[in-house]
């Protein structure tokens, strides 16, 4: 009989060979749950994500393409058997020892879905012309979290990855050593050819190939009580950063962080090879994710929530979920109840608050407390 890990990865080799991505942590929460014939609430309990997210949002998207990737028709009930006829299929075929890769110069690791994607253009052209007309080696993505830098980074990937050799995407999500990191981009920058996990070996491949590299989640490894620095053991990223930036090479690598490294506000400027983009939220085109969580008000209200929420994405569909269950989609009712923080919008703002060193968190509670304009001066003898 199968194991679930063996399914998973039956499930992640037919996604990724479908629509050249992996499974993401959401997706296998809901796989291992459904494996052990729990509901969708009990999933929510034993995961950070909501009910709703789950069965309304991630769940219908996950069995669609599953279904497919496997060229059946599979869902909560019945994927398990699906899984299972596959696996069978690839132990019984001797001459398929694993799925095909429909690009071997692209691999896409972790990266989100954004088949469904909002606005951006005038971003997606300014750093297209970045990287193709200006020939930028390395871009920094910066915003609070939840604004949208991860799903720019692969839209933007996807949009200009035929100008490339190789495009390879990682998260550092998991807060991987250096070496690791090194040897993934190494063997997969050198066809599998290269074990060698060394910064001068990753200068080479990117000197003789034209390669995109994708880092997400900068920030996992910077120091959450010193801004720009690393944690303890990760202070070596710093000179990866570094070389690529101050090398002359024809490839161009991205960071998506909350957070500026300090290599980064050195060596960057407007008219240099290493520059920083600060991603700000959206504004009209939150209006079509409204619809699309099948809200309903007058312009006025949905201006009033988009700026309750500083236009930010995923506190927007956050909120849109709430309103949905909680009002019938009736964004007048939601803001008449005058309670913006709650449940998943109060974890975005500890997560982004929490990483802040004590002396940023007294700014922050003053400027709440003034909760208008202040002065330097007037903030100075505040604190």
């Amino acid at each position: 009989m199968m194991e679930f890990e063996e399914g998973l990865k039956v499930a992640d080799e037919a996604l990724f060979t479908k629509v050249g991505r992996r499974l993401t942590e959401v997706e296998i929460a809901i796989l291992q749950g459904s494996w052990q014939s729990l509901t969708y609430e009990q999933i929510s309990d034993v995961s950070s994500y909501s009910v709703s997210y789950l069965k309304r949002d991630i769940g219908p998207k996950l069995w669609k393409l599953l279904s497919e990737a496997l060229g059946e028709e599979v869902s909560k009930s019945n994927f398990r058997p699906a899984l299972e006829r596959k696996w069978r299929s690839l132990l019984t075929t001797p001459t398929i020892t694993n799925f095909p890769v429909t690009n071997s110069r692209q691999d896409w690791g972790e990266a989100i879905d954004v088949s469904i994607f909002y606005g951006r253009n005038p971003e997606l052209i300014t750093l297209s012309q970045w990287i193709l007309q200006d020939k930028c080696r390395l871009i920094c993505l910066l915003g609070m979290g939840g604004i949208g830098k991860t799903a720019l980074s692969v839209k933007l990937a996807q949009q200009i990855k035929d100008e490339f050799d190789y495009v390879i995407w990682r998260s550092l999500r998991n807060a991987p050593p250096l070496e690791n990191l090194l040897n993934e981009l190494v063997l997969f920058l050198s066809n599998q050819q290269d074990n060698k996990a060394e910064l001068c070996q990753l200068v080479q491949y990117l000197r003789s190939h034209r390669c995109l590299v994708i880092l997400d989640n900068l920030e996992t490894i910077l120091n959450a009580n010193r801004a720009g620095y690393y944690r303890s053991g990760y202070e070596n990223y710093g000179e990866l950063i570094q070389v690529i930036g101050e090398t002359a090479h024809s490839s161009c690598v991205i960071l998506t962080s909350r957070e500026k490294p300090a290599e980064i506000a050195t060596f960057e400027g407007v008219e240099l090879a290493v520059r920083s983009f600060r991603l700000n939220g959206l504004q009209a085109e939150a209006e079509k994710l409204f619809t699309a969580k099948g809200l309903f008000g007058n312009d006025v209200d949905k201006q009033r929530l988009i700026e309750c929420y500083g236009g930010n994405p995923l506190a927007l569909k956050i909120v849109s979920t709430s309103i949905q269950d909680l009002f019938d989609g009736n964004i007048s009712e939601f803001l008449a109840q005058n309670t913006p923080l709650f449940n998943g919008v109060r974890r975005l703002l500890d997560q982004q608050f929490i990483r802040l060193s004590a002396s940023e968190q007294t700014v922050m509670y003053w400027l709440a407390i003034n909760r208008e304009w202040t002065t330097v001066s007037e903030f100075y003898e505040d604190i």
